[in-house]
């Protein structure tokens, strides 16, 4: 299974919760990247805020920081699903991305997967 069936999959079986996790991988001089691997992310945040908004565990993030220091993966980015909305970034979806990182947002509905698209914001020069 591909890493994008793979978060699709995750994405349906959180709905109408979003889903969170971390694109593992290497980026390319060209821009292009690779992902090799996926670690889902545990929402911080409990009851009805869930289907809108995620919160990561800054400690999870600093483990798997660790834990592939020394395997030569880098994050190359983060996806997560947007439940019942457009696969495009939200407002605070845009407003916290980190230029170069690729966020592959999943669009999710009772029916299934409508939409996955990936963005990336590039540094102003």
């Amino acid at each position: 299974m591909s890493w994008r069936q793979r978060i699709a999959e995750e994405a349906r079986q959180s709905y109408p919760h979003e889903c969170c996790g971390i694109l593992l991988g290497k980026n390319a001089p060209d821009g292009k990247f690779e992902v090799t691997e996926i670690r889902a992310l545990p929402n911080r945040i409990q009851g009805e805020g869930r289907g809108t908004h995620f919160e990561a565990d800054p400690l999870f993030l600093y483990q798997v920081e660790r834990e592939i220091e020394e395997s030569g993966l880098e994050i190359v980015g983060f996806y997560h699903s947007h439940p019942d909305y457009e696969a495009i970034p939200s407002r605070e979806d845009a407003k916290n991305m980190v230029p170069g990182l690729v966020y592959v947002i999943v669009s999710v509905t009772r029916e299934g997967i409508a939409d996955i698209r990936s963005y990336r914001r590039y540094k102003k020069n």
